[in-house]
């Protein structure tokens, strides 16, 4: 498990706080991070295979 921050907003929000408490939240503000990005991931599959589904059905128009 990695222990650094990948997006600069979670290792922002980190640096914020008050040096005596970051140890505190450092893991929830890591979690929340992993959170973050793998919904990103779902949203970007779900919208990949919509996108193919809907490649798939799509029949041309005839022209007139």
């Amino acid at each position: 498990m990695r222990n650094e921050f990948v997006t600069p907003f979670w290792k922002d929000a980190l640096a914020s706080l008050p040096e005596e408490v970051q140890y505190r939240y450092a893991l929830q503000l890591q979690a929340a991070e992993r959170w973050e990005l793998a919904f990103g991931n779902v949203i970007e599959l779900v919208s990949r295979a919509s996108a193919g589904i809907g490649r798939l059905f799509h029949t041309p128009s005839r022209a007139h």
